[in-house]
């Protein structure tokens, strides 16, 4: 290390060399720290100066760009590079967002990014042509411009993302987003330009130039697009954050998500099973999903797994009836669980249910999603044609990457794949603190003679039918207001909401739309096939509150 004194074989000096080696370290050591004093003197400035905080604005953006107007997407970008000085307008008052950026026009750029984020500086002498500066800077510091012979010409979006990439240094181009080799749909790592562009992804300098993310590298790159990617550079507030998987082969998703889908059977107080359904962990704890509509009524709920394991479930957590959504808890630990997309859901994507229709243990269909966003009878749905039936109620509805985008629930009775699945967003906004029993929330309930499960309004208010005819299809109970215990508005906010609602509700019926007034609300039981019709309406002068009990729906959830 300090040259080449002697040493004995076991690595120890001999006392005779002594003065001669400390003479030499001595010396040495001396040129040494010389040395690094010069270096640090030349080079701290510099160093000191590295950073983003250098792209300041150098000059106002006052009239602007009579072709750049305020609501073009690339408004922020143009504005934000044209006030740090890095681009301009290619004629007065016109920036030309539609123009194609030349090889040349990139090259200044980048020369331009490194030496404001080194030096702070972006002065460069003129030369000719007016890029051989930018040239022969880019050169000098391993600015990647390949070998171009027309320097106008139009540069290529992976020729770009080379170049812009190598701009700027990997501390100041930390990745923030998972991009998977692969996720981006026309580019490998492996492709010579393919480094750069998943590096400018993963720092959320690029996006894609289409809803999945691919990046076309052929294609030559506008003006507009090219602020709007250096914006992001220099801006790192501007970076857009978002992760890309690989989509999975449909045999792998099976095998990944099967084991966090379940059966349940829904148990009466004698443990006969009155109905099943499906579920699927988003937890190991045990935490799971569920449609609301398929546990309601229970006294207690049974699981099994795929493995044919059979578990009890503890108890509810939290549900919403709006949207059909329940959390529930299963007891023991460390299962498999499903991950929940982060990402919007778009019309044509293909899909995967998985769930137990008629029982039959962890079924798979693939489809499309007909409609992301489908409203039916004051609902949100999203419309699917994978294939479900009477037991997919409360399965795994997921994408291409095995994560779950919503939760399979309906079909639309007498259609052709029209079939409904509850987003994923319904149950993420359910509380998990704490679970009550099954048993616990039901209710002693007495129902209309011949109209089971139909609970008897008046038997639980102790007043009598003034009415009774068929119409709607079906048998009218009529009440008279004057008969019942309180005003009109009483009636409804009180009794028939928080009261009579909660009876039918708990054996089973689920609402599926209404409205205050004539018709005020809409219940359908699946397992009985019997649907409720709740309103205020006159009848032969007289107000009444009327229950109409019907077979049969339209729309029948599963």
């Amino acid at each position: 290390m300090w040259g080449a004194p002697r040493f004995a074989p076991t690595g120890c000096l001999l006392i005779q060399d002594l003065p001669e080696v400390l003479a030499f370290m001595r010396n040495r050591l001396i040129s040494i720290i010389l040395a690094a004093c010069l270096a640090l003197v030349l080079c701290a400035p510099a160093l000191g100066a590295m950073s983003l905080a250098n792209f300041d604005r150098v000059r106002e953006y006052q009239d602007g760009f009579s072709d750049v107007p305020v609501s073009a997407w690339f408004y922020s970008g143009v504005r934000s590079v044209y006030e740090r000085g890095i681009m301009a307008g290619r004629e007065p008052g016109l920036f030309d967002p539609h123009g194609r950026i030349t090889i040349a026009e990139t090259i200044k750029i980048a020369a331009s990014i490194h030496r404001i984020f080194h030096t702070g500086s972006m002065e460069f002498p003129s030369g000719s042509p007016w890029y051989a500066p930018y040239l022969d800077y880019a050169r000098r510091n391993d600015i990647r411009i390949g070998a171009f012979r027309n320097f106008t010409a139009p540069i290529t979006r992976a020729d770009f993302a080379v170049i812009m990439a190598s701009a700027l240094p990997d501390e100041a181009l930390t990745p923030i987003n998972r991009i998977a080799d692969g996720a981006i749909p026309d580019v490998l790592e492996r492709f010579s330009y393919g480094q750069a562009v998943y590096k400018l992804y993963r720092a959320g300098v690029l996006t894609g130039a289409d809803g999945d993310g691919a990046f076309f590298p052929g294609r030559t790159l506008t003006r507009a697009e090219a602020a709007a990617i250096i914006a992001r550079m220099v801006e790192a507030d501007l970076r857009m954050v978002m992760t890309r998987d690989i989509p999975l082969p449909a045999e792998q998703i099976y095998a990944m998500a099967s084991p966090a889908v379940f059966l349940i059977q829904v148990l009466d107080d004698d443990d006969e099973v009155l109905k099943t359904g499906s579920g699927f962990f988003i937890c190991e704890t045990g935490l799971a999903v569920t449609n609301y509509h398929v546990v309601v009524g229970a006294h207690s709920v049974r699981i099994v797994l795929d493995d044919g394991e059979v578990l009890d479930a503890a108890g509810l957590y939290d549900f919403c009836r709006a949207t059909d959504a329940a959390l529930i808890q299963v007891d023991g630990g460390d299962f498999a669980y499903l991950n929940i997309s982060d990402a919007p859901l778009r019309t044509g994507a293909t899909v995967f249910a998985l769930g137990s229709p008629l029982g039959l243990q962890a079924s798979f269909s693939r489809g499309i999603v007909s409609q992301a966003l489908r409203e039916v009878e004051g609902m949100t749905f999203i419309q699917l044609d994978a294939a479900i039936s009477t037991g997919s109620s409360g399965g795994a509805l997921l994408d291409v990457y095995g994560r779950v985008v919503g939760v399979t629930t309906a079909t639309m009775q007498g259609s052709q794949n029209i079939n409904l699945a509850v987003p994923i967003e319904a149950f993420i906004a359910l509380s998990s603190e704490s679970y009550v029993p099954f048993a616990d929330m039901l209710a002693s309930i007495v129902h209309f003679e011949g109209f089971y499960p139909a609970p008897d309004f008046g038997a639980h208010f102790g007043v009598r039918p003034w009415d009774t005819r068929d119409q709607l299809g079906g048998t009218s109970f009529s009440f008279r207001l004057r008969d019942l215990p309180g005003d009109i508005d009483d009636i409804i906010d009180e009794y028939m909401h928080l009261v009579y609602q909660s009876l039918f509700e708990h054996v089973g019926f689920v609402t599926f739309g209404g409205q205050r007034g004539a018709l005020m609300r809409r219940y359908f039981n699946s397992r009985h096939g019997v649907m409720l019709t709740l309103g205020v309406e006159v009848v032969r002068s007289v107000e009444v509150f009327t229950v109409n009990v019907n077979a049969g729906s339209p729309f029948e959830p599963w």
